[in-house]
This record gives structure tokens, C-alpha cells and sequence, in this order.
């Protein structure tokens, strides 16, 4: 039965035309981050936990800003969702991420998505398909001259073992995709089906390191509950997930470079990845307003599950001396994390905490309960703007950090997202499924913003390490400490709501330190930092039919 049932999911899998996603795209019209607002001021059902995502419309109905003219009432059928225009434009090198269907390209970019929803009894149907074009141009990646020494570095510690591509081609990109679509059986608390959705894990809001909207939506099977379930010691979110993850097609810069008479670019499978997860949130009784929870997730190559029969592994195996299989063919993440909010201060607070890689065993894990980890840690207060209970200073600060600790001197965990069975690394056509500043990065962001309502103006300050462990690796035999690639940053934001039409957009300027880790020497022996300056702007329009 197993088999027959693993069968069934990779058949279902294999098929290209076929339904997909469902509900709105996470973050449309700023409708969570809204709602998570209004929570900590005591406005909203404080058993919503804000941790899986997409969060079911029907939580919303009630005085929802997004109401599409009232068209989701109880007796509607059918109701034709939001059109929603998106541009992004990037002057020189990437600099984005949490965009779902936008690519990490250099240039413009447009993202076009509108469809209808209908639902016959316990039945849910959402066709919501994206038309994405990327103008993708050419901008300058790791640098060309770097020399053998540096290059075998970079793909022996990287490139062999993770699909985030330098470049997706030399020319526009023109794609007609399923975007937030699905279909869906609503039982009770409780939906069941497929879809091809962005999904978000965790209680951040600029990052999440397991589960986040960085990539383009995978198709999956899903069971999650539509409300948090009550029970008699408190409230319960879940969701179980089966998904199909794929290579981006894209193989790595210099991929036909000789070292030592073979080839640098060791190709990978070109079978797809069996992705298993599950995310779980519970509420105490006795404490409101404090959330935690956890996730998992297990992915392997199709052809391993099916020669295994190991279609739930989220659910096994915790640790590896658990292993039922002599060798290890699949790669697991993992966390624990938790939010609380005080509606006295209208504030809270959230962490998150993940490791890349399973202990051995209990003893192991108490040993060294910081290899392979990742931290994740958020603050957030509100405060009221002229003494009005209307109108608020929002103050963000999101501090992610995923770079290796001091304990890779003896016990190397690899890098963030990487692992050395699934060389396809914990991605979707090419981009990180989790935190998007990507492998070993860490971050700090610092937002300040005006909030009134739907309506935001604000600023954020950011500084963004790049794969720090990388770093390490390409530089640490020749001791030097001063190659660092930071990305220092400022962004201007701003979205308003004028009756059935929404106008938001971003602009901001970065300044990279030591670009892609470089920096020269001049003819007088002094060090010249090798700096780049880039922009970047989005501007958005949604209108509520």
C-alpha cells in the first residue's frame, strides 16, 4: 500500500497541466502585516498565530479591507480576484528576495496575476495564474580572473552542491505560469488538496529559514487546517506537505573549466526532489498570546523514495542513528520556533531556531546543539503617533544570522542549505526555499514606518553579509580578514489604499563593500577596496474588483 500511495503522489507529480495553488500571493496588499498589526493592538482573534502562511480568507472576512466589494460572503459562488501588477527594476546586480515568482536577475522585471475563485459545496477552486518577464541582463558575478585556487574553492565548498545559478540564460524571459492557484476540499477546520503556492513557516517577516515566498510556488499536495482547532489545553495550527521541487535547468559560471586534467562542474541528477514537510503551532491555554512551534522538512531525489517506499520521512527518523538505510540519500531541516505579543506595550517578540543537519543522537545534540544552526530573532512595537489610536510609528528590527559557528574548526557542518547527498541543495528553480539572503549569509534590518490603517510610508536600514563561510574557505590560507562582502542599504517604502485600488512601491540604494569578495592592489602596494554602488525600485498596483 505504501508503494501503490508513493506511486500515486510522484504520477500526480509528473503531470504538467494540472491545477495549482490557491489564495492570494503571501504579502499581497500588505492584508497579513495588516492583520498582524491589529493583533497586537487587541483588534483581531489573538489565536491566529501568523506562523504558516497563506492564512484562509475566511479568517478574514470580517471588516477585511481586501473584501473584493463584499463578494466573499456566504452565498457567493464566484468572485474574480485582484489584479495585480508588480515591476521591479534593478539597476546593476540582484538585490531582493521573499518575491516568489521574480528571479534574482539584473534589469526589469514584470509580474502580472489576476483569476477567479469559486467554490461548490465543500469544493474550493482558485485559478490564479502569473505572467512573469525578466528583462535579464548580463551583470558582473564572481570574478572571472579569480584564479584556479579560488574557483575550485568556490565549487568544491559550493557550486557542486547547491542550484542557485550566476545567470538564467543570456536572454528575456517570457513565462506563463499556475502561480496562486488550487484546488481544494474544505472539511470542516481542515483542507486537503493540491497546489502550487508560496508557503511560509516561521514567525519572522523578513526571513524565514525553512519555509518562505523567496522561490516560485512548487507544486504540493497539502493538508492544513483553515483556523487555529481548540482544545482543551489550547489551540493548534498544522500543515503536512508533499512536494516536487526542480532544478533550474541553469548550470553554474565556468562550468567547463579543467583543474588537474578534470572538469571543476561535477553534473547533477536530473531527476526531481521528493519534498516532505510538516509545520506545527500551538497556542497554551494557559498562556495567550504566546505561540510556538516547530518544523521539518526531508527531501530526496524521486527515484530514492520510490526504491525506498519513504514517502512520510518528516515523520521519521529524527535522529541518524535512527537510519533505516545503509546510505543516507536524503537531507533534512529543521525548527523550533515561537512568537509572543503584549497588547499592553503593542509590541512583541519572535525567535526561530534551525539546524541544516540531523544529530546523531540526544546526546549529540546536547553536546553540540549549535552545529549546523541557524537563529532567527524579531522585535516590534507600535507607538502612537500624536496621541491618536488610528494613526502609529511602526519599529521593525529582524536580525538573522546563518553563518556556521566557532565548531567548524573540528566539526565542519558544511554551509546553510547544503548538504552533500542532495546536491541540488534546499532550493526551487534555482532559488533558496528558505531565508532569502541565502547560504551562510546573516542580516540586520531596521524598519521605521507611519501606519495608518492599510496605509504605510516608512524607511529600512539593512546590512547584508554575504555566505560568510564561503569566505572563510576562499581566503583563510592566505589569513586574509579583509574581503568581507557586505551589502550596506536604504529604502524608502510607501503603499496607500484609495477605495478598490492599492499603490504601493520601494526604492532603495546599496552600496557593496568588497563586492563579490574582491578588493586590489595598486602599484604603490596600498589596498584598494574594490566598492560598488547599485538601485534598485518596485512599484505595485492592485485593484479589488
Amino acid at each position: 500500500m505504501p508503494r501503490i500511495i508513493l506511486s500515486l503522489f510522484l504520477w500526480l507529480f509528473s503531470l504538467k497541466t494540472i491545477f495549482a495553488q490557491g489564495q492570494l500571493a503571501i504579502g499581497s496588499a500588505g492584508i497579513e502585516d495588516f492583520y498582524r498589526r491589529q493583533q497586537v493592538l487587541g483588534r483581531f482573534d489573538s489565536t491566529v498565530s501568523f506562523m504558516i502562511r497563506p492564512i484562509s480568507n475566511n479568517i478574514f472576512k470580517s471588516n477585511n479591507p481586501y473584501s473584493f466589494n463584499d463578494s466573499t460572503s456566504k452565498k457567493s459562488k464566484l468572485i474574480v480576484l485582484p489584479l495585480i501588477s508588480q515591476s521591479i527594476y534593478t539597476h546593476k546586480q540582484p538585490y531582493s528576495w521573499n518575491d516568489g515568482t521574480f528571479l534574482p536577475v539584473s534589469g526589469y522585471q514584470q509580474l502580472v496575476s489576476g483569476g477567479i475563485a469559486a467554490k461548490f459545496g465543500p469544493l474550493n477552486i482558485q485559478i490564479n495564474p502569473e505572467f512573469h518577464f525578466a528583462q535579464n541582463l548580463e551583470y558582473e558575478g564572481f570574478p572571472l580572473d579569480g584564479g584556479t585556487t579560488l574557483w575550485s574553492i568556490y565549487y568544491g565548498r559550493q557550486l557542486n552542491y547547491i542550484d542557485t545559478p550566476e545567470s538564467f540564460g543570456n536572454e528575456p524571459i517570457h513565462k506563463l505560469k499556475w502561480g496562486q492557484s488550487s484546488v481544494k476540499l474544505e472539511l470542516g477546520p481542515v483542507s486537503a488538496g493540491w497546489s502550487n503556492q508560496n508557503i511560509y513557516w516561521g514567525p519572522g517577516k523578513k526571513n524565514a529559514l525553512v519555509m518562505s515566498n523567496n522561490a516560485t510556488g512548487f507544486q504540493h499536495l497539502t493538508l492544513n487546517t483553515n483556523k487555529a482547532i481548540k482544545t482543551p489545553i489550547g489551540h493548534f495550527e498544522a500543515q503536512v506537505i508533499a512536494g516536487k521541487l526542480e532544478g533550474s535547468g541553469y548550470d553554474p559560471p565556468r562550468a567547463n573549466m579543467v583543474v588537474n586534467g578534470q572538469f571543476i562542474y561535477r553534473p547533477r541528477s536530473d531527476d526531481w526532489r521528493y519534498l516532505s514537510g510538516i509545520a506545527m503551532t500551538y497556542q497554551p491555554k494557559w498562556i495567550p498570546r504566546l505561540s510556538l512551534g516547530f518544523t521539518r522538512v526531508v527531501q530526496q531525489y524521486s527515484e530514492t523514495a520510490k526504491e525506498n517506499n519513504d514517502y512520510l520521512p518528516a515523520f521519521s527518523n529524527l535522529f541518524r542513528d535512527n537510519d533505516k538505510f545503509d546510505d543516507i540519500v536524503r537531507d533534512q531541516l529543521a525548527s523550533l520556533f515561537f512568537r509572543y505579543f503584549w497588547t499592553s506595550t503593542k509590541s512583541e517578540f519572535y525567535f526561530e531556531f534551525s539546524r541544516n543537519d540531523t544529530s546523531i543522537d540526544f546526546r549529540d545534540f546536547f553536546l553540540e546543539p549549535g552545529h549546523a544552526a541557524a537563529y532567527l530573532v524579531g522585535f516590534s512595537k507600535l507607538f502612537n503617533f500624536k496621541g491618536s489610536n488610528k494613526e502609529f510609528i511602526e519599529f521593525d528590527l529582524e536580525w538573522t544570522i546563518l553563518q556556521q559557528g566557532s565548531g567548524r574548526i573540528i566539526r565542519d557542518a558544511s554551509t546553510f542549505y547544503i548538504h552533500s547527498r542532495v546536491r541540488h541543495g534546499y532550493t526551487h528553480k534555482g532559488e533558496i526555499l528558505g531565508a532569502g539572503i541565502g547560504p551562510s549569509a546573516n542580516a540586520q534590518t531596521i524598519n521605521v514606518n507611519w501606519v495608518s490603517k492599510m496605509n504605510k510610508i516608512g524607511i529600512q536600514l539593512e546590512r547584508y553579509v554575504h555566505n560568510n563561510d564561503l569566505y572563510i574557505d576562499l581566503f583563510k590560507h592566505i589569513g586574509n580578514y579583509r574581503r568581507h562582502w557586505i551589502d550596506i542599504s536604504a529604502f524608502a517604502t510607501g503603499s496607500w489604499q484609495f477605495d478598490d485600488l492599492i499603490i504601493g512601491g520601494k526604492f532603495g540604494v546599496i552600496k557593496s563593500l568588497n563586492y563579490q569578495y574582491q578588493y586590489y592592489t595598486t602599484p604603490s602596494f596600498q589596498v584598494g577596496f574594490v566598492d560598488k554602488y547599485n538601485f534598485t525600485a518596485s512599484f505595485d498596483l492592485i485593484y479589488l474588483f
